[in-house]
């Protein structure tokens, strides 16, 4: 139960984090034209749902999904949707693959992929004054991914190891 608790304040840990500290690093902040956005609570639920499993995924991703909306949402909703289904889909991966470090990294690629493209598609859809497809992608879509792509290399090994230490937890209090 304290892996748990500690898991779940480290994804905690990284949404402030993502919210405050690096909002000073992104490159919108010094003038440059395109735009990253941290997403570190959802590298963190899609590790994992990667390592543990998909419905402790959809649930930290419905938790840090509705958290988003609420602090830094226009739509309730559109975070919630987006990181439950991306958490929930990288999930699913590991019943068709074998988990080694290179599908963790290209799951990780897509689903942030993916997270972004349906965040810009349902907010498209409900905004008036819709941005251009061509500039999204290479001004937003791809710095984001790219971003936290290096991110989840900084912090894959600390979180696999709560990972595994709630998967422990989780068989021991089975038997």
């Amino acid at each position: 139960m304290f892996s748990r608790t500690k898991l779940s304040l480290f994804l905690l840990m990284l949404f402030i984090l993502e919210g405050s500290v690096v909002q000073v690093f992104v490159p919108s902040a010094w003038g440059m034209s395109y735009e990253t956005i941290p997403r570190f609570a959802l590298v963190g639920t899609i590790l994992i749902s990667l390592f543990i499993g998909r419905r402790e995924g959809l649930l930290y991703g419905l938790v840090f999904g509705l958290l988003q909306d609420v602090v830094f949402g226009h739509i309730i909703g559109v975070y919630t949707l987006s990181m439950m289904v991306a958490s929930y889909l990288a999930g699913l991966v590991l019943m068709l693959f074998h988990r080694s470090f290179a599908v963790v990294f290209t799951t990780l690629l897509l689903v942030l992929f993916g997270h972004e493209w349906l965040t810009y598609t349902l907010f498209r859809l409900f905004v008036t004054n819709p941005v251009d497809v061509q500039w999204t992608l290479t001004h937003e879509i791809f710095p984001t991914v790219l971003l936290n792509m290096v991110f989840a290399a900084f912090v894959y090994v600390p979180m696999k190891k709560l990972c595994l230490q709630v998967q422990e937890n989780k068989e021991r209090s089975h038997e």
